[in-house]
Parts: structure tokens; sequence; C-alpha cells
């Protein structure tokens, strides 16, 4: 498929498609990446480009907004670390142009499939759709995925959807990534790539054996409250191993390794659409650093539907191993989709553009 000038959403790799948003959100590969600012102290080693690994704040709402975003059908993180109150075409570009503003190109996009057709119960492959976009002046840039991930429907579903919130009190669905992961990666026209792997088989994978809750291989799971997903749901993270790695000019470094879980009672959500609420907690294991964070959501409003972040309230994160232990971050949402503002553990506040939603 082909789209020249400015692309429709359809031909975007983090387009709304009828399971919502997986992992839509990037960095240009030749700007800094892991733009945190000032994270925990000594919260990671820096990359090639002296960035910074991102706090447990921001892994641990990235986690959350992916996996609540990818079963509700309504959100899409289309975010890059460009001025705020962008229009979703512009956000779009800024995932993959990272030579400023050419509207003049091709786009061609591939993927974005549900295999089988759904039919209600039963195992399907959701291969997210990759696409590539070459400029005028010749230089291109790609986005693409390693492989598709596996969504499981209980036997409670019904078969007149496959968004979750279409569903009733009975149904149950559960993410799981292929073997090693499945890998988004962003590659620039310098040749540059930018890659996260999220691997919901995250038993063992933390640095400190522990830790409670363990992790498992279970995947990401959300169950349908009594009145059905549209009024609540669990959202259950039971183990996912995220990892990162930015390559330029050659030089390879690790910059994200944690290691999310919820726990089995999982953090709730409530409401559908813009009404979206969440509340519980999520513990983050820094594997680089050998830290411990876990971060409560309060009444966390989600209230735009094109957007994947919270765009209200703030979480509050404390380390419990590490150099910070028995400190506490906090992070505040704006209305502005991903703008957030840091309060570090050492009380230094920035503000932030959150760029994953995982």
């Amino acid at each position: 498929m082909i789209r020249k000038s400015a692309p429709t959403l359809a031909s975007l790799s983090c387009v709304a498609l009828a399971l919502g948003a997986f992992a839509c959100s990037s960095a240009p590969p030749n700007a800094p990446i892991e733009t945190t600012g000032a994270g925990p102290s000594g919260s990671a080693g820096s990359g090639p480009d002296g960035t910074t690994a991102p706090s447990g704040s921001e892994v641990a709402v990235s986690t959350v907004s992916g996996a609540l975003n990818n079963n509700s059908g309504t959100g899409v993180a289309l975010l890059g670390p460009q001025a705020p109150k962008r229009t979703l075409i512009e956000r779009a570009f800024a995932a993959l142009n990272p030579i400023g503003t050419a509207y003049a190109a091709e786009w061609s996009c591939s993927g974005g499939t549900l295999t089988p057709a759904f039919d209600g119960p039963g195992s399907y492959s959701f291969t997210p759709a990759s696409c590539s976009v070459t400029w005028l002046n010749g230089k291109s840039a790609s986005s693409s995925w390693s492989a598709p991930f596996t969504l499981d429907y209980g036997s409670g579903c019904g078969s007149s959807h496959p968004v979750m919130e279409a569903q009733d009190a009975s149904c149950e669905l559960t993410r799981t990534s292929a073997t090693g992961g499945t890998t988004r990666t962003i590659t620039g026209p310098d040749g540059n790539t930018y890659a996260i792997d999220h691997d919901t088989n995250g038993a063992g994978t933390g640095w400190d054996s522990t830790v409670s809750p363990a992790p498992t291989d279970a995947g990401v799971q959300v169950s349908c409250g009594t009145g059905g997903c549209v009024a609540s749901r669990a959202l259950v993270i039971s183990g996912s191993h995220l990892t990162g790695t930015v390559d330029i000019g050659g030089h390879s470094t690790i910059i994200w390794n944690h290691t999310v879980t919820t726990g089995s009672g999982g953090v709730s959500v409530t409401g559908a659409a813009a009404e979206r609420v969440v509340n519980g907690s999520v513990t983050v294991q820094h594997n680089l650093i050998h830290a411990t964070s876990t971060t409560t959501f309060s009444s966390i409003h989600y209230g735009e539907p094109l957007c994947c972040f919270p765009t209200d309230g703030s979480v509050s994160t404390t380390y419990s191993e590490g150099s910070n232990a028995g400190k506490t971050e906090s992070m505040t949402f704006s209305s502005v989709c991903g703008e957030v503002t840091l309060t570090s553990p050492d009380g230094s506040t920035s503000s932030l553009t959150l760029e994953h939603c995982l």
C-alpha cells in the first residue's frame, strides 16, 4: 500500500486497529534516545549519545499503558520528542522522521492483521503494521516488527468483536509474545537503529530472585468485571521483560532492561474510551543497575481515546532496592498526550515526553 504526501492513519505503523495499539511510539533514530531527563540517580548507564535510561515511573506507565490500550481499541501513541500539541499526523511523522518536516514522501505499509478472522474464543495471531517511508531527497526510514503477538480469548468471550470493551463479564484475554520477545525496530536514514523488545516470558529475568511478586511466563491478561469490560476489568502483567538497544554508527548499547509485574490481583481499570481510570501497583526490577521500584496508580485518568498515555493525575514510585532505596519519585500527567513532569528522588523536576507504549 502506497501513500503520497501526508499519510492517512491507515498507513501508519501505530494505527488504531481492531485490537488497539502495541508499542506505538518511538524517538527518531537520529535524535537523543531515552530522553527521560533527570531520572533516578545512577538509574542506568548512558548510551553512545549521552542519553539516560528511563525512571521506574516511565517503565511502569509505559507497560500499563500498552497493555491497557492494546485491548481497549481506543488508544494510539504517536509521540516523538518534538513540541507538544501536535496533530496525529505530525506525531506520526515524528516517530519516523529524524530529518525534519518532509511531507512529500512515499509510504509503504503491511501487516496490521488478525489471523484467522475473529470468531470468538480461541487463539489468534496479531501482526502489527510495519511501515517504511522514502522522502523525495532519497532518504528513507522504517518501522518493523520481528514477530506477531498471540491473543488467546477464553471460553467466556463472545464472537461479536475482538475489542475487550465489547466483551461481557466472563471474557478473559491473554496476550503473549513470540519466543524471545516481539521487537519493534526503528531504522533511520543514516542506518542508526532503535529497538524495544517485549518478552512476556519474564520468569527468571529479574536481577533479584527474592522480589515479590515473582515474574512468570503467563503473559498479559485482561479479565472483564461483573458489568462487562465496558464497566471494569482487571489487568495483570505476569512477567514482562523489556529490553532496548540503540545502534549509532555501529556502536550498540543496551539502554532498557527491566522486568515488570503486577501480581495476581493486577491493576483495576474502570470505564471505557475517554473515561478509563486505573488503580493499583506495578513492580519494576531495573536489571542494569540492580534496583527495584513500585509504582502506585491512584485514580489515573486516560482521557484522550487517541492517546496511549494518561492525561490527568500522577503516579508515585518508591524504590525499595538500589541507590535510591527508601526514596520516592512522582510523575504528573498533563492534558497534552505524553507530556509529563517527573519529580526525581532528589527533588529535582524535569519535563519529559513519554515515548513508549509497551
